[in-house]
């Protein structure tokens, strides 16, 4: 006689139908996965090794789908075995409705805040017990290991940054971090392209007039009212931002770069000068490194060696 009781799906059919199953949500758009016990070699958030980000930080691009989103999270987990990995996704109704992606983005303050606790006050130390090269690794270590893509992921860190510091008692980590395909800035063309991207079939046509008016909407805040002596678009203040010295330099440790000039929806040119713009206001170990023929955020598919060698690098730095 058959049995009716339910089969449990297998790890593979699990993972087929939702790649980001081994990852826990937090909200709609936020995840965290925790290492097993037995794979990390810090059990808890203070103990992290120096070889090891005590957390890392994606913010992935608008509309990717869950599938990419684990291509770039699984490589992670075989760098960094130890380390938990917070997952931001930067949606295209974040923005339509950015009150509502504020609330859901902040779902991840709290959970990072976790692993960043204040630092219990310091015992003085006469100068003969420490070496000055001893002392300057150590404020010069990083904590956490940022990664985005596109302006999607920098708008998604921009929300993480604001819910973190509306806490005055909270003491941004020292980090790294790494630009993929980001940022840019606006094009009528472009920007269609990106929140168009996750759109197929009839869905597609259907939404294509609202998408035509928000671009042009963006075409007016950014050029008529950006290029003009108004206050500057949405995307130009996002990668200003990035570069806020007064907030961001003492806690930065280095960032990388990653681009190309065959990509179509983030101009190289708007890359490079970023990159330029944050060295101007002190920020010192900036590095670029752009790539030959690879589209917007696939560079990694193009290179995966040099890719993540260079993930690996902005993290433990080049001697």
């Amino acid at each position: 006689m058959a049995s009716n009781a339910p089969v449990a799906a297998s790890p593979a059919a699990a993972a087929a139908a939702d790649p980001l199953s081994f990852m826990t949500r937090l909200s709609p758009s936020v995840y965290i996965y925790r290492p097993e016990p037995s794979s990390s070699a810090c059990p808890s958030s203070t103990s992290a090794t120096p070889a090891s980000p005590r957390l890392i930080l994606l913010a992935s691009w608008m509309g990717a789908r869950a599938l990419h989103i684990a291509k770039y999270v699984r490589p992670y987990q075989a760098l960094f075995p130890s380390s938990p990995i917070v997952l931001v996704r930067s949606e295209l109704r974040h923005f339509f409705g950015p009150r509502s992606a504020d609330v859901d983005i902040a779902a991840a303050a709290p959970t990072i805040r976790s692993f960043f606790p204040p630092s219990p006050p310091q015992q003085h130390q006469p100068p003969s017990s420490q070496t000055e090269d001893g002392v300057s690794k150590k404020k010069n270590s990083p904590e956490l290991l940022i990664h985005l893509w596109s302006n999607g992921g920098s708008t998604a860190l921009w929300r993480v940054r604001k819910a973190l510091l509306s806490n005055p008692d909270f003491l941004f980590p020292k980090y790294t971090i790494v630009f993929d395909s980001s940022p840019g800035q606006f094009t009528y063309g472009g920007s269609l392209a990106a929140i168009s991207a996750g759109l197929t079939g009839p869905k597609r046509w259907l939404m294509l007039p609202a998408l035509h008016a928000f671009c042009a909407w963006f075409w007016v805040l950014h050029v008529v009212l950006g290029r003009f002596g108004f206050q500057p678009g949405p995307l130009a203040r996002m990668a200003a931002a990035q570069n806020d010295a007064a907030k961001w330099k003492g806690r930065e440790v280095r960032r990388t770069y990653i681009y190309s000039e065959a990509d179509h929806l983030v101009d190289w040119r708007d890359v490079e000068a970023h990159a330029g713009d944050a060295r101007l206001k002190g920020f010192e170990d900036v590095r670029v490194e752009r790539f030959n023929g690879t589209a917007h955020v696939a560079h990694a598919r193009g290179d995966q060696e040099r890719y993540w060698r260079l993930v690996r690098e902005t993290w433990e730095g080049v001697d």
